[in-house]
């Protein structure tokens, strides 16, 4: 088969992934879950020509240089898809994210109001935090979306790559990639403040330059929104803070306080069939009490402060499950935990 009637196969079946690699069959990864597709093991000279088809030749160049590449594409009929393509054993091999065909709408994908009109915030951080496949990069979409629905910004995103396509409303929407719009995620973030962005958004906190210029761009009157990888709220601040040395920890401490307005975290958890994944989540939001517990180094109380805080539009993951189940939107505790 051709790669377009796999990714039609994987679309149609509602995949969020496709593999495919030298010597074993395609597989598709279903709410979580990865299955094998009923089709000969793909052999070296099918997956070679796969991957000369997706690429243009200055990637293909740097992928066997570097061995590995990333990089997106539109591909008919599943759309666009974020791609991985690597070597394993010394064999080509590539993982395709099937990306949705439009921004999905905030609320549908169970992300509270308040936490959607943050977007209306007009300087200081926004961190979209949780594992990888947790959908962030959905999140963090949706958000910028809604703010180029509701106000007339200038928004500039750095991505690598990108995947979703903004069409400009009410903001204006500058799209760079690394690699085709700019050499390196570092020229890009060092140039982004001289463009008179309003918003920026920056797809993965990495490292700690990208955090350093995130923090700076926040105090001086920019809204920053970014995705990093951390399983909960308090696990976000911690991994901003301990990106730095020990020399400038408490200056750090002192910024992120005054810059943080929301942490939100996030996973997939199952729904009531094994078809069927739950946006499961747990805010914190930047209230004074918070600001003195970063400032002060007091991480560990973070979570209480968080679990006591609705009236501030705080929550835990713990009571946002119980939420969950007392709509009948998550199956029982004993089901869950299984």
């Amino acid at each position: 088969m051709t790669l377009v009637e796999i990714l039609g196969i994987a679309k149609e079946r509602g995949a969020s992934d496709l593999l495919i690699m030298v010597g074993d069959m395609p597989a598709i990864r279903v709410a979580g879950k990865w299955h094998r597709l009923e089709m000969p093991a793909c052999k070296k000279d099918f997956v070679q020509k796969v991957v000369e088809e997706l690429l243009h030749p200055d990637p293909l160049e740097a992928l066997h240089r570097l061995r590995e590449v990333d990089f997106s594409r539109t591909v008919q009929p599943a759309g666009r898809v974020r791609c991985n393509v690597h070597y394993q054993r010394d064999h080509l091999a590539m993982v395709l994210r099937l990306v949705w065909p439009s921004i999905p709408d905030a609320r549908k994908l169970g992300i509270p109001e308040h936490v959607i009109r943050m977007g209306e915030t007009h300087h200081g951080l926004i961190l979209i935090s949780g594992p990888t496949g947790s959908g962030k990069s959905t999140t963090l979409a949706s958000m910028v979306q809604h703010i180029n629905q509701t106000r007339p910004a200038h928004v500039i995103t750095i991505e690598d790559p990108i995947e979703y396509i903004y069409s400009n409303a009410q903001s204006i929407i500058e799209q760079r990639e690394v690699g085709s719009d700019t050499h390196s995620w570092e020229s890009a973030l060092r140039s982004v403040l001289r463009q008179a962005p309003d918003v920026i958004v920056l797809g993965e906190l990495r490292d700690l330059e990208s955090i350093s210029i995130a923090l700076l761009a926040a105090e001086t009157g920019h809204l920053v929104m970014a995705s990093v990888h951390a399983s909960t709220a308090t696990g976000a601040v911690s991994r901003i803070i301990d990106s730095f040395p020990a020399a400038q920890i408490a200056q750090v401490r002192l910024q992120l306080s005054q810059a943080l307005r929301m942490v939100f975290a996030q996973r997939l958890v199952p729904g009531k069939n094994d078809a069927q994944r739950v946006l499961n989540y747990e805010i914190l939001m930047g209230t004074p009490a918070i600001s003195n517990m970063i400032r002060s180094n007091e991480l560990e109380q973070i979570h209480n402060q968080m679990g006591g805080g609705r009236e501030h539009g705080m929550l835990t993951f713990a009571q946002c499950t119980r939420d969950l189940q007392e709509r009948g939107i998550l199956p029982a505790e004993a089901v869950l935990s299984k």
